[in-house]
């Protein structure tokens, strides 16, 4: 939640702004600071809402920092739109300080969990990954809820992010393109792509938003796709490309060390198309937008290259934990 920027950065001056007005005096810049602030506090309620997930039940520091958020949101407005009545009485500024004081302290908190200080929500307890292990292509077709004893996310409770909404794509005429710094330029079809070795593991998808879900995915490693094209030597960064137009690239390395797979099945099912049928990216202890779906086309490049959401502001490494912007 904390890093949506629609909440995290119009919060981020409304709580600058409270704790300026303590040291602002009466008259007009007291006003135009309570104002502007008023209006920055309200924008980022809605960026607070809109994602809904809230945790206000939960013993942990997101809980808390939820709570202190609305507590300075509430006090802050009480004291504007009571300022008439209070103005002349001594109420007034002392909650004014009480509004300040719980400003700072959800900035603080919040700073914390937004530069990975500090963890942003329960769900951090969760493991991120589990042992790899051969697999089959051909999937069961009925959703699992537990894999290598660990709880999946059902289905029906995974949310999903996309520049152009949901992409449907005609598995009878799907290819996918292996192209850039490679021996052979190769399509593989659909079925292709069931022929390589197959894999699963249990791995969770960190949203940079602050919501995830854990998932048992199925399907190929993308060093053996690459290795059937064949790499040339200067070859060091991969970029993917989805049928939306997105984009979003990572090391060779990283993939060849961490086993890094295309997925075509979660949870012992065909990726349904929400999810990225045919295949999604499975980019471990990455942040979601690393996580391309509807894969259309592989790039080998000889250097590293910004993606769709990397080239308008978010970390090019995208590691979880870190500081998502920059």
């Amino acid at each position: 939640m904390v890093f949506a920027p629609l909440h995290w950065i119009p919060s981020l001056i409304a709580a600058v702004l409270t704790i300026a007005l303590v040291f602002t005096r009466g008259g007009p810049p007291h006003k135009i600071l309570a104002r502007v602030m008023i209006l920055f506090a309200l924008v980022g309620l809605v960026g607070y809402l809109q994602r809904g997930d809230f945790h206000l039940l939960t013993l942990d520091l997101h809980a808390f920092h939820s709570w202190t958020g609305l507590a300075t949101l509430v006090f802050s407005v009480y004291v504007f739109s009571t300022k008439k009545v209070l103005q002349k009485n001594v109420r007034h500024c002392n909650l004014g300080r009480a509004a300040a004081l719980l400003a700072a302290v959800t900035l603080t908190i919040g700073l914390s969990m937004l530069t990975g200080l500090a963890p942003t929500g329960p769900d951090e307890a969760t493991p991120s990954t589990s042992v790899q292990a051969p697999a089959s292509s051909d999937l069961p077709e009925v959703e699992v809820v537990e894999y290598a004893g660990m709880k999946l996310t059902p289905l029906s409770e995974q949310r999903n992010n996309a520049i152009e909404g949901t992409q449907y794509i005609d598995r009878e005429t799907y290819r996918l393109k292996v192209t850039g710094l490679v021996d052979e330029e190769i399509e593989m079809s659909y079925d292709d792509l069931l022929d390589l070795p197959a894999y699963s593991e249990f791995v969770r998808m960190p949203c940079v938003e602050g919501w995830g879900f854990d998932a048992k995915w199925t399907g190929f490693r993308v060093a053996d796709l690459l290795d059937e094209a064949g790499l040339r030597p200067e070859a060091a960064y991969v970029v993917f490309y989805s049928a939306d137009g997105y984009s979003t690239g990572l090391d060779l390395d990283y993939l060849r060390e961490e086993n890094i797979l295309m997925a075509y099945g979660i949870n012992d099912v065909t990726l349904p198309p929400e999810r990225g049928f045919p295949l999604q990216l499975v980019a471990k202890d990455k942040y979601g937008y690393k996580w391309a779906k509807w894969v259309t086309e592989i790039e080998v490049v000889a250097e590293e290259q910004r993606g769709f959401w990397e080239s308008r502001g978010y970390s090019n490494s995208a590691n979880v934990g870190e500081f998502p912007f920059g």
